[in-house]
């Protein structure tokens, strides 16, 4: 049985939610799972398999998941990686805005892995748990707030990338 160390960086909670949606999933396909946030630093050589996820902010994963990766970069590149980005922006998966994100992640995630299998997911975005910077950011881009999270999309990749890892 294969151990696979699901880990993710969180801004305000909803990339935690997606990454034990993930991890749910993988354990009910028979796999050992450790889910844990990167800021941990748990050493991903210990395990046979990784996924990493962390939020689009600003257009960029946070730092502590790029530090992760740059970090870790030898043990990642030995291993077979996915990663997820999340964020309420995209609830809208459009080609223009993916091609985006995976600009995003080719300026610095994927400069140092080429991951097996890439997820995109919405969140919730709820300006009550926010600082006063980021509401005034959604305020200023006119952010509809709200619960995007959609569970059987994220089921959906993580049984899909259970087959790849599984050689299926």
């Amino acid at each position: 049985m294969e151990h696979v160390l699901v880990c993710y960086a969180t801004r305000y909670g909803s990339t935690g939610d997606i990454a034990r949606i993930i991890a749910d999933e993988l354990r009910a396909a028979g796999y050992r799972v450790t889910l844990s946030p990167v800021s941990d630093a748990i050493d991903p050589g210990d395990f046979d398999a990784v996924v990493i996820g962390s939020p689009l902010y600003m257009g960029k994963w946070l730092a502590e998941a790029r530090e992760f990766v740059s970090r870790f970069r030898n043990s990642l590149k030995s291993r077979p990686v996915a990663v997820f980005s999340a964020g309420f922006t995209l609830r809208e998966r459009t080609s223009n805005h993916l091609t985006a994100v995976d600009e995003a992640l080719g300026s610095s995630v994927k400069l140092f892995i080429s991951p097996i299998s890439t997820g995109y997911f919405a969140g919730k975005l709820d300006p009550d748990h926010m600082s006063s910077a980021d509401r005034a950011i959604v305020t200023l881009t006119g952010a509809i707030p709200g619960d995007f999270i959609e569970p059987d999309e994220i089921k959906k990749w993580a049984r899909e990338l259970s087959a790849l890892l599984s050689g299926g």
